[in-house]
């Protein structure tokens, strides 16, 4: 039996573990031995163990973010040094969990993780490096340009979730570009809608606009809670919905609450709080945290909202599509590859709470189109995004790669192409 260690970089519940989950679930156990390797412990050690995945955290060993979701930069450029002193001693305590664990195959599950690349390629065991974030532009793209031949030359593979996000790396004939994909065993269209709008204290009358992914820059909340006014102009009895995490203003402490305030670390939600002011007072915006029941929050939602500021995959947009919801995302990055501008939903400028607003609008306004786009967005979801199709285009990666023999440490990299044509299509997942 083939054992591969999937390693994550976080404990907190997200897209990223997520798509590892579903991924797992789909895994022959007669065939594959899955362990789960994580940083940090947290809600997603239990959420893999109670599938019955053996699931470890991690000591010792840091992960190297630059994505654009998050980097070492302003506020969090004082991060980078302590980042940088423990990026060696972080692949010696990798190397010592692979040589207890002895995979046969490392997949990492995020661009995070190059610690444990290296640690794994000077073990000898190939790596499958999944790229599920755009790498980020950064000041110079000095770091950029180090992480892009970190993945180039320590991964035997590497899936990109996004045509976007292959873009961003050093194209060969080893990256594979297979989407995210959603299950729909979970994500049941036929679930009841006033249940769940029951459940979350809404009525079958009011016309409800969600947004998932909390407050966040980078996920565009700001646009998102600016447009509501501009939204109850038309249509009075809208809710708009926030779900995950919420506004982090000052702390528990009045030491450190007078700290974030003076380092600008919680300007963002600030700003949010201030524009959602009137929303929150008058009941028309709600911050319901993180959720366990996504699939019964879209049964609710009327338009789902992804009004990202940052390129990115959007889970999101997958899980609407599952749910026969239309949609309205930012003309950027993942969407653009996601939606159907005009078919499956509306894409808007993005960091543009008017266009924003008036999409919204349009959906809603015109119930017969909005639920067209909701059927079209599902035959695309079942089309493109279904975990059976598009798992097996990723163990078709593992088969691959196992079939041929390992490559060297130090073997000369093969010259990039520069444009698409020199990444391969993994399945039917990146039509």
């Amino acid at each position: 039996m083939t054992r591969i260690l999937y390693i994550h970089h976080g404990g907190g519940l997200g897209g990223a573990p997520l798509s590892l989950l579903y991924l797992l679930r789909q895994l022959d156990r007669a065939k594959y031995d899955p362990v789960v390797l994580c940083l940090r412990d947290g809600p997603v050690v239990e959420m893999y163990r109670r599938d019955g995945i053996e699931t470890i955290v991690a000591r010792g060993i840091d992960e190297f973010s630059h994505t654009a979701l998050e980097w070492y930069g302003g506020f969090d450029l004082w991060r980078l040094p302590g980042k940088v002193l423990r990026f060696w001693p972080s692949i010696i305590r990798t190397r010592r969990y692979l040589r207890e664990l002895k995979p046969d195959l490392v997949h990492l599950n995020s661009s995070t993780l190059a610690a444990p690349a290296r640690a794994a390629r000077r073990e000898g065991i190939p790596v499958v490096w999944h790229i599920r974030e755009p790498l980020a532009d950064g000041y110079f793209g000095l770091r950029r340009e180090w992480l892009k031949r970190h993945i180039h030359s320590d991964a035997a593979r590497v899936i990109a979730v996004s045509r976007f996000d292959a873009s961003r790396l050093v194209l060969s004939d080893r990256v594979r570009v297979i989407h995210n994909f959603v299950d729909f065993a979970e994500f049941d269209r036929a679930m009841d809608a006033v249940g769940a709008r029951r459940a979350l204290g809404l009525t079958p009358a009011q016309s409800v606009v969600t947004m998932l992914g909390g407050v966040a820059r980078p996920k565009g909340t700001l646009p998102f809670v600016r447009a509501l006014p501009l939204v109850r102009r038309a249509v009075p009895n809208v809710r708009f919905l926030v779900a995950g995490p919420p506004p982090r203003v000052g702390a528990s402490q009045p030491l450190k609450s007078f700290a974030k305030f003076l380092l600008g670390a919680d300007a963002y939600d600030r700003a949010v709080m201030a524009a959602a002011s009137e929303g929150l007072t008058s009941g028309h915006l709600r911050f319901i945290g993180m959720r366990s029941d996504v699939p019964q929050v879209l049964a609710a939602t009327d338009v789902l909202a992804f009004p990202s500021v940052e390129p990115h995959f959007a889970r999101p947009i997958i899980e609407a599509g599952a749910m026969a919801k239309p949609v309205v995302a930012s003309r950027l990055g993942g969407p653009l590859e996601l939606v159907v501008d005009g078919e499956t939903g509306l894409l808007a400028p993005p960091n543009d709470p008017e266009s924003l607003a008036d999409a919204i609008v349009a959906l809603l306004k015109d119930p017969e189109r909005a639920a067209a786009m909701g059927e079209a967005g599902y035959r695309r979801a079942r089309e493109c995004f279904d975990a059976e199709k598009n798992a097996r285009a990723t163990f078709a990666v593992y088969d691959e790669l196992l079939a041929s023999p390992p490559r060297p440490l130090g073997e000369p990299r093969e010259r990039g192409a520069s444009h698409g044509p020199g990444v391969r299509a993994g399945g039917e997942g990146d039509r």
